[in-house]
């Protein structure tokens, strides 16, 4: 079996199991808003070394219009992914929305799996967001990603998926 893994040149040897992420990402992708409306966006995800042993991570999402071009920002979101010796990662996000999670989750080579640990929400949050799970992989090349929510009105179910070229 060939894995297809690049290691930047002087990674912090603790984000080697991160390092075929490390770069910006872009694509389009589709999601299911909190109301059950379907809708389509433009991504873009850049992942940093943070000089320590972490990732630094942001996330932007995009309207597009009826020609496919990027509009108004739908959603960002910034943090930190910490992964253990064991495989296992932590991650902390907060989002524009209003929200901050804390995700766990493990390593496996090109695959990434986390579920939510915590979510604390504003008072003005947009979204009643409340607990979540997310998948990421590489796949021929690409970074691709899915997305599940839930909310106080709803369980567990598909927000947002997309597949990203690096740029």
């Amino acid at each position: 079996m060939n894995i297809d893994i690049e290691v930047p040149e002087g990674l912090d040897p603790q984000l080697t199991a991160l390092g075929w992420m490390v770069g910006s990402w872009e694509g389009t992708g589709n999601g299911t808003d909190h109301d059950g409306r379907d809708f389509e966006f433009e991504q873009r995800i850049q992942f940093w070394p943070g000089g320590g042993p972490y990732m630094y991570y942001l996330a932007q999402a995009f309207e597009l219009d009826a020609d496919g071009k990027p509009g108004a920002m739908l959603d960002m979101e910034t943090g930190f992914w910490r992964p253990r010796p064991d495989a296992s990662l932590e991650v902390t996000l907060t989002n524009s929305g209003g929200w901050t999670e804390v995700l766990v989750g493990k390593i496996q080579i090109t695959r990434i799996d986390l579920r939510s640990d915590a979510v604390m929400r504003t008072e003005s949050a947009s979204v009643e967001h409340s607990a979540g799970q997310r998948l990421y992989g590489k796949v021929e090349g690409d970074l691709m990603y899915a997305l599940d929510r839930a909310t106080t009105q709803h369980e567990l179910r598909p927000h947002m998926w997309a597949r990203l070229k690096r740029v």
